[in-house]
């Protein structure tokens, strides 16, 4: 076909056509009977393609390698050219705005916009300096999902959808409307994640792939620090009962806030551990630190305040571990980050028993939290709690063939001792455990 009639068919004017094939983007054969340019159908084809890529505002020398490639780099460089586009569209947001700004100034004294104009050149050059565009490629990075991520928010969005089926299965129907809610909100954030997640892949795959190779080794570190954090509360738990608790004792509890405490601090110390030391490695192989990943940057950012927070995690883990009480067969010992090695009392010691079931649905005051049981004693002016999360003598093996029995038999000797006892039964129902342990809890809330 002649030349006239790829104009038509491309909507490109002559002299753009013999541009292209004279940039050496285009071969055309030549009719043999009149030495004019003969184009192919193919080459319709091509000049097709390469108005296309300028109208997308490449380069001629850029279309004429793109032309060449195979589809994978040609797809990498389109998504890139995309990136670019909405770069370009984040800054032309901030000069239409600028304009708007710059507009209303040009109304005001010489004086004032000249000073505002400065303004304005500072803004500029600090907006164009490598630091802030350093920053804004790592909030960038930090907004674009992974699949680790995602897979972690599933798992926590995940929590009320088991907890509707396991009340379901149980026959628990007292909170089943919160339930639901609550599960069909956790549904919809799952659903959400996973939809921002294959967006933002079909929108930036480059990105979302490095953002996942960043984060390759987030799953195995959390296994690991899972078990080492484990082995570590383990390790902990036997370092305890040999300073701490002598052999012949009954059982012994920590208050709640200081068990969560230590197993978020000992949790807090593996994984981090983990992060730090595959972030230093992964960076050695990456000079330019992009891949950086939270917990390194929150290291490295800590500057001459690390040790200090060293030192204030392990003061923190040091007032957890000792803060417990231990029960013997004849004395209470109150262990304190002050008297670490405990104060001894004799049972007679106790002023005023209190015991119950919880029945408040929001309180921070767990042994006030609707179904759980509570044993409360007051000793030298404070009031000590236990619960059902108190560790029992494995030695004593009516213990392990009982459970809780440890506390029927303290209460027994308290009473017998004649101090005075509230209890109260209330709410029993709403116990979420086995017959045997809720008759056993109601025998020492009524024994007076």
């Amino acid at each position: 076909m002649t030349i006239k009639d790829v104009e038509k068919r491309t909507g490109l004017t002559a002299k753009s056509i013999r541009y292209y094939e004279g940039k050496g983007l285009l071969t055309v054969g030549r009719n043999e009977e009149n030495d004019y340019r003969s184009y192919s159908e193919a080459e319709v084809n091509r000049l097709k393609k390469i108005k296309l890529l300028r109208y997308l505002e490449f380069s001629v020398e850029d279309v004429k390698a793109m032309l060449d490639m195979d589809v994978k780099d040609i797809e990498k460089i389109l998504r890139q050219k995309a990136d670019d586009f909405e770069d370009l569209r984040d800054r032309c947001k901030d000069k239409q705005e600028l304009c708007l700004s710059l507009a209303k100034d040009y109304k005001k004294s010489d004086e004032v916009l000249n000073q505002v104009v400065s303004e304005y050149n500072e803004f500029i050059e600090q907006i164009e300096s490598d630091e802030i565009a350093e920053a804004v490629e790592s909030l960038k990075d930090l907004g674009t999902p992974s699949f680790s991520m995602v897979l972690l928010q599933t798992l926590m969005f995940s929590g009320p959808v088991w907890w509707l089926f396991l009340n379901i299965s149980d026959g628990n129907f007292e909170d089943l409307m919160l339930n639901a809610v609550l599960a069909v909100l956790g549904t919809v954030l799952i659903t959400a994640a996973w939809i921002f997640y294959f967006v933002q892949r079909s929108k930036h795959k480059e990105r979302v792939k490095k953002r996942n190779r960043a984060q390759i080794w987030l799953f195995p570190i959390l296994i690991l620090g899972l078990v080492l954090g484990f082995a570590l509360i383990m390790g902990i738990n036997s370092l305890v009962q040999r300073l701490f608790i002598p052999e012949d004792y009954m059982f012994y509890s920590y208050p709640r806030f200081a068990m969560y405490g230590m197993i978020f601090m000992i949790m807090t110390i593996v994984v981090g551990g983990g992060f730090l030391l595959v972030g230093k490695t992964w960076n050695k192989d990456n000079p330019r630190e992009d891949v950086e990943n939270g917990w390194l940057w929150i290291w490295n950012r800590l500057g001459k305040w690390k040790w200090a927070v060293i030192v204030a995690m392990m003061l923190a883990m040091y007032c957890c571990v000792t803060s417990l009480t231990v029960v013997t067969e004849d004395a209470i010992i109150c262990h304190s980050p002050i008297q670490p090695m405990g104060v001894e009392y004799s049972y007679s010691d106790v002023e005023q028993i209190t015991t119950g079931i919880g029945q408040k649905k929001f309180t921070f005051q767990e042994h006030k939290r609707k179904g759980e049981f509570y044993y409360q004693i007051k000793l030298d002016g404070k009031t000590i709690t236990f619960m059902t999360d108190a560790s029992s003598n494995g030695e004593i093996e009516r213990y392990d063939e009982h459970t809780y029995l440890w506390y029927e038999e303290f209460d027994q000797k308290l009473v017998d001792l004649g101090i005075p006892k509230q209890g109260d039964i209330t709410g029993y129902e709403n116990l979420s455990l086995d017959q045997e342990y809720i008759d056993r809890f109601i025998r020492i809330i009524e024994n007076q």
